[in-house]
């Protein structure tokens, strides 16, 4: 069963109350370190990979042109 499913069948006939204690729930479960770190700032593992990522595009954006 899928979460779509799950929500579908089992989460949306609940009443409003319920499912906000059930989302309560579920976001209290989830620890601290799981979340995302939304910073503005960029660590040098970040800085890597957009240099990484960058210069695939710039490759690939070059084969394209060589082909056509």
């Amino acid at each position: 069963m899928t979460v779509n499913q799950i929500y579908e069948q089992t989460i949306k006939p609940l009443s409003m109350a319920d499912r906000l204690r059930l989302a309560a729930l579920i976001l209290n479960d989830i620890p601290p370190h799981a979340v995302v770190d939304y910073s503005d700032e960029w660590s040098e593992e970040d800085l890597r990979d957009f240099r990484k990522a960058s210069w695939a595009h710039i490759d690939s954006v070059l084969e394209d042109e060589e082909r056509a």
